[in-house]
């Protein structure tokens, strides 16, 4: 007892439970509380808790005041886990680890309090077992939170990279600091400097989510509509496949009955109607990527083999556009799913296709920067407002007029499952290029 009130610097840790206050009113009134602004609350909830038991402990030297702070600590992993697995993979609605995690967490959390009442577990929680428990458990998040983070910035437009870089150094600062107060009970000589690690690493974490918070308003609409696709994709698909093959047996059935009857109209109503059922059936098809895991046959694959593959059948398709392909001979391999990449490929051919006009030109290069299998389509169209680079990929969200905005959404979708991303700029003086990066090797 003696060693913890030493540890502690009672005027770091009312600032830090002051500071933490303020930031979850902050949550509750300036925000719109979804899960990204759900779990910050909570996160600062349990460093006012933390560092409040701390502040009395050492004013009222009462055990019961230790005990309290150890709740608001070992609910910390648990909750930074959560909030980090919503920023680097917001298209998942959970995680497999987050029930666990809350398990554990939360058995380190309940058994401070409960040590009031047990002498048994008073000593667990009074001893070393408690902290190397406990370090046990944030390793692991710790390790997850800084690769997750790493490569959710190298996929990351400037914005949303700025954003997690503040995440990033906010988790490194915590944790490292946070480890100081921890390892005293090794007696290992090490300045404890948990109290201005949290008051440092709150204040980061919270311009990181205030200064880019319309970016997490965007995140969070994004998840919402994604959520709201599920449900009705869902329901479209049971309503819709059934009759749509019966009606697509029925169009085949009547084109054999009418092909002795010399009647240009009957062949090009029957064209129509074969026209709109394959459409009807690509929307079933773009919905199902939404609605369900990607599935993927993964192999290694010459990336240089499905880009010709993919151009004879853009060519077959009689897509009105010129296409040049550019392929490094010294490409390496990639672990990917042939099928998934080439409907990707063919997807930016099309949209190359769309913008461009009968004139336009396609460059398909390949080329190999390590780590990275880059794919890139450059054309020479009029290019992408400046104002919409930001939302191409985002579902639903188009400029055609027949369009339904899913293209592009589906494409990052293929990608990300790829551990790869795809990225869009602008060219001068005129066209767009959108490059694949693929990691080499899988």
């Amino acid at each position: 007892m003696k060693q913890f009130i030493l540890s502690i610097d009672s005027s770091l840790a009312l600032i830090a439970v002051l500071i933490n206050i303020v930031f979850a009113l902050l949550v509750l009134f300036r925000t719109s509380m979804t899960i990204v602004y759900r779990t910050f609350f909570f996160i600062c909830l349990s460093t006012v808790i933390w560092n409040l038991g701390d502040f009395m402990g050492y004013y009222t030297a009462k055990r019961s005041w230790f005990y309290f702070s150890l709740i608001g600590t070992g609910m910390i992993p648990a909750l930074m886990f959560h909030f980090i697995s919503t920023l680097v993979r917001p298209e998942q609605k959970s995680s497999f680890w987050l029930v666990p995690l809350y398990v554990l967490s939360g058995l380190l959390a309940m058994s401070s309090p409960l040590a009031l009442f047990d002498a048994g577990i008073q000593k667990f929680v009074e001893s070393f077992v408690w902290n190397v428990c406990y370090l046990f458990l944030l390793a692991p998040v710790f390790l997850w939170a800084i690769v997750g983070l790493v490569k959710a910035g190298q996929k990351a437009g400037d914005e949303e990279k700025n954003r997690l870089r503040y995440v990033l150094i906010a988790t490194l600062i915590g944790v490292f600091t946070g480890v100081t107060d921890l390892v005293q009970v090794l007696k290992i000589p090490v300045p404890s400097l948990g109290h201005l690690g949290t008051v440092v690493y709150s204040a980061i974490l919270a311009i990181g989510v205030f200064k880019h918070r319309t970016a997490y308003d965007i995140l969070a609409q994004t998840r919402l509509k994604l959520e709201a696709l599920s449900d009705m994709a869902a329901g479209i698909a049971h309503e819709i496949r059934n009759p749509l093959s019966s009606i697509k047996g029925a169009t085949r059935l009547l084109s054999h009955e009418l092909k002795n009857f010399d009647n240009p109209k009957h062949q090009e109503y029957l064209g129509i109607m074969t026209e709109e059922i394959e459409r009807l059936n690509n929307i079933l098809i773009n919905f199902q990527y939404f609605t369900k895991p990607i599935r993927m046959e993964k192999e290694l694959i010459s990336v240089n083999d499905v880009v010709q593959k993919t151009v004879k059948l853009a060519e077959s398709d009689t897509l009105d556009i010129g296409m040049r392909v550019d392929l490094s001979g010294d490409l390496p391999l990639v672990q990917a799913d042939a099928s998934s990449i080439k409907q990707v490929f063919l997807n930016l051919i099309k949209n190359a296709a769309e913008a461009c006009g009968p004139e336009g030109e396609l460059a398909i290069k390949t080329e190999y920067s390590c780590p990275w299998v880059k794919i890139s389509f450059s054309d020479n169209g009029p290019g992408i407002p400046a104002e919409l680079l930001n939302h191409i990929f985002e579902p639903f969200f188009t400029t055609k007029a027949t369009g339904m905005g899913v293209g592009l959404a589906i494409s990052r979708r293929i990608v990300d499952a790829h551990n790869g991303r795809i990225e869009v700029r602008n060219l001068l003086p005129k066209g767009a290029e959108f490059s694949i990066l693929l990691p080499a090797g899988g």
